[in-house]
């Protein structure tokens, strides 16, 4: 690595007056410019709208600090070896403190707040940074870095990659620590992190770009982002992590990653080698106080699945030189490992976690916009381990609302405990299986799955299917349990199966039928799982179709009215179809009107 040897010329100007001071370092010119360490091989590309290369950063620092409100001259200049710290401490003010600071720092900043709140608002400021952490904040009560409105503010974390001992955040904080402001914020890191609280991390308002190697936003307690536009990059690990999910002093369940738009629109963009959240405890994901929000996640190297095309430019993230889109390799130096221990035959499982939503109690979507496009599952609740707190983690997922887009190379949903679907739109383009829970219920919503083995797979206490819409096009079972039962109760079904060696329903212990209607097509080779029911000998009706090309109208009537039509996404060898809620129901091929996306059509 070059080092950089900085010698001070001439202190320029130091001038007090009215609460600014101008401070300008002049450098000799063999100082080597902040960014010039060699690179790893991963690209970190970020569209900022901005000049983000630090090659383009001054070598001199030249900055301007101005207080603002609270304890006025509360804070300290130094220099050693060509490398600026400004230490902000001595507050005394009940009512906090706000500082800002503009320009050009080579070295970094400490805030030292002690027992009080401290603001410091980022006015149009470059810091780059290759001994120190760039931001450092070692005491506080509630402290708060703000991006000015109408500026770009960026830091160039530049240091060597640290040790576990030591910091590895661009900025870090030992108290509750709130991102925000109505400007622009760049973080780029180039063997590091990005930012980490100890405790409680939130983010608002401001328009914040972070890249690095691992963890762009950690909280140990949480993270809650509740408006902006926030793009992250993680070249190597995971983008958004909490790992603390103990009770804290007031008895709250610690580690929750809450993304919502209680402070106006927030759109959230992920690119991250591994996870994209990772979660000690839940994700919650919901519009609130009528704004807008928008989760987009791509997760693992060059992402999932049949299509990366969620995010148009996957290498959109700051900082270092090279083409977009090109990752290095795996974390530690590893290559891809195909076939997980969970990969259940997806061979493209990888020995790591690379999930688009991870969370070790609960995941809850209530409404937003949700796009995932992951190497693993998409989303991911586990119940395998106890929390910190001692509470039993229920692994449950529960989609009440809003436009869930989901693609995988294994789930698109999996739930070690309840998968629960009671609203909202939820689209599986593309997965191995594309719901997996020990029990499963869809009581409401529409719900489009796509799969290469099963497309519902309950693998405990049954599948409820009671209110709202399914379609599921599997090239295995179209709905499989294991040693429980399919309770058709309201649902509107509609199956096709491609696989001679499955079913469109696969119930070990039968199924059961009260309402709703279902229409299923799959080959002849296992529909006595169908129809072995005592249901589908009092509900159901069958007709062996033959070969039936791509492109068929497959409908069943009663009494003259179309209650169901799909038209066949591929062309399937001996088929058979069926329809259940009535045994009278006429199964015909032809043409029928008003088909939706799915090409299907569904009686209202």
């Amino acid at each position: 690595m070059q080092t950089k040897t900085i010698a001070i010329l001439a202190v320029a100007a130091m001038i007090a007056a009215g609460g600014v001071v101008f401070l300008m370092l002049e450098t000799s010119e063999d100082t080597t410019v902040p960014g010039s360490t060699p690179s790893k091989t991963t690209d970190t590309t970020i569209d900022t709208g901005e000049e983000t290369s630090s090659d383009s950063v001054s070598s001199e620092s030249d900055f301007t600090i101005t207080f603002e409100s609270g304890s006025d001259n509360c804070y300290t200049v130094t220099e050693s070896n060509g490398l600026t710290t400004i230490t902000f401490s001595g507050m005394s003010d009940s009512n906090g403190s706000v500082y800002s600071i503009s320009g050009n720092l080579i070295g970094n900043i400490v805030i030292d707040a002690g027992d009080y709140d401290f603001e410091l608002v980022l006015n149009g400021l470059t810091i780059s940074s290759t001994q120190e952490v760039p931001i450092s904040i070692t005491s506080g009560e509630d402290v708060t870095i703000s991006a000015k409105k109408g500026t770009t503010n960026t830091i160039y974390d530049n240091r060597a990659e640290v040790s576990e001992e030591d910091i590895s955040a661009s900025i870090y904080s030992k108290c509750d620590l709130k991102i925000q402001g109505k400007g622009k914020l760049v973080i780029v890191s180039t063997n590091n992190n990005g930012i980490h609280s100890k405790d409680d991390l939130s983010v608002k308002n401001l328009t914040l770009y972070v890249t690095a190697v691992d963890n762009c936003l950690k909280g140990n307690d949480s993270v809650t982002i509740t408006s902006g536009t926030i793009t992250l990059n993680a070249t190597s690990g995971d983008a958004i992590k909490t790992s603390n999910s103990e009770l804290s002093s007031s008895g709250k369940q610690r580690g929750t990653v809450t993304i919502n738009s209680d402070d106006g629109d927030a759109s959230v963009t992920i690119k991250a080698y591994c996870d994209g959240i990772d979660s000690a405890c839940d994700v919650i994901v919901e519009e609130t106080n009528g704004g807008s929000l928008n989760l987009t996640i791509i997760a693992g190297a060059g992402a999932s699945s049949t299509t990366n095309s969620m995010i148009t430019d996957a290498g959109m993230m700051p900082g270092r030189q090279g083409g977009s889109g090109d990752w290095g390799g795996m974390p530690g130096g590893d290559s891809w490992m195909q076939g997980g221990g969970n990969s259940e035959g997806n061979k493209n499982v990888t020995s790591y976690s690379c999930k688009g939503i991870k969370a070790s109690n609960e995941i809850v979507i209530k409404s937003g916009t949700v796009s995932i496009d992951a190497y693993d599952d998409a989303l991911h609740a586990n119940n395998d381990e106890y929390l910190e707190s001692g509470t039993i983690p229920s692994g449950n997922i529960t989609i009440s609302g809003g436009i869930i887009t989901l693609n995988s190379l294994d789930d698109g949903a999996h739930a070690d405990g309840t998968l629960l679907i009671s609203g909202g739109t939820v689209n599986v383009t593309g997965s191995y299986e594309a719901l997996e829970g020990r029990n499963i219920t869809i009581s409401g919503g529409t719900v489009s799955l796509i799969s290469d083995d099963d497309g519902v797979n309950a693998l405990g206490n049954g599948l409820i299917l009671s209110g709202g819409y399914l379609y599921v096009f599997a090239g295995g079972d179209g709905l499989d349990t294991n040693s429980s039962s399919i309770s058709f109760k309201g649902t509107n079904v509609v199956i096709v199966s491609t696989s001679g060696g499955n079913s469109a329903i696969d119930a070990d212990y039968s199924y059961t039928y009260t309402s709703g209607t279902v229409l299923a097509i799959c080959p002849s080779g296992m529909t006595n799982e169908i129809t072995g029911s005592s249901a589908f000998k009092s509900y159901g009706t069958q007709k062996s179709l033959g070969s039936v090309k791509s492109g068929t109208i497959v409908s069943a009537s009663v009494n003259g009215t179309v209650m169901a039509a799909v038209e066949l996404p591929v062309s399937i060898s001996n088929a058979s179809a069926f329809y259940i809620g009535s045994t009278n129901a006429t199964i015909s091929t032809g043409s029928v009107s008003g088909l939706d996306s799915n090409g299907v059509y569904l009686k209202s």
